[in-house]
């Protein structure tokens, strides 16, 4: 009896760790969710600029370090967002920024 009741345990603890592997978003997609959070406001709905940010459409995709320490630090009428955004953060919209724009995986992969 014991034996069945460690296995039936066993079994409920794998399946729901399978379960929240399941439920964790696409990059891209919680890219996307933060940057409707965090930059939309000023940067447009799928980065299309409503004359208040910078275009990312027009961003350089060699250039990752000035995205992410102009996100950290901030830029002009940019707010510095190091103290709001994670390290991972930064990444994800750097990956949003990418998928809009048509990158290479690979190119907005974090690295």
């Amino acid at each position: 009896m014991k034996t069945g009741v460690f296995a039936l345990a066993l079994w409920g603890a794998l399946s729901g760790s399978v379960q929240a592997q399941e439920a964790a978003p696409d990059p891209t997609e919680a890219g996307r969710r933060l940057y409707v959070m965090s930059c939309q406001r000023c940067h447009g709905i799928n980065l299309v600029s409503n004359s208040i940010g910078f275009d990312l459409r027009t961003f350089p995709q060699h250039d990752k370090a000035r995205f992410v320490r102009s996100v950290n630090e901030g830029l002009r009428a940019m707010p510095a967002w190091g103290a709001v955004l994670k390290p991972g953060q930064v990444e994800l919209l750097w990956g949003y920024v990418g998928s809009v724009n048509g990158w290479a995986a690979a190119a907005s992969a974090p690295k």
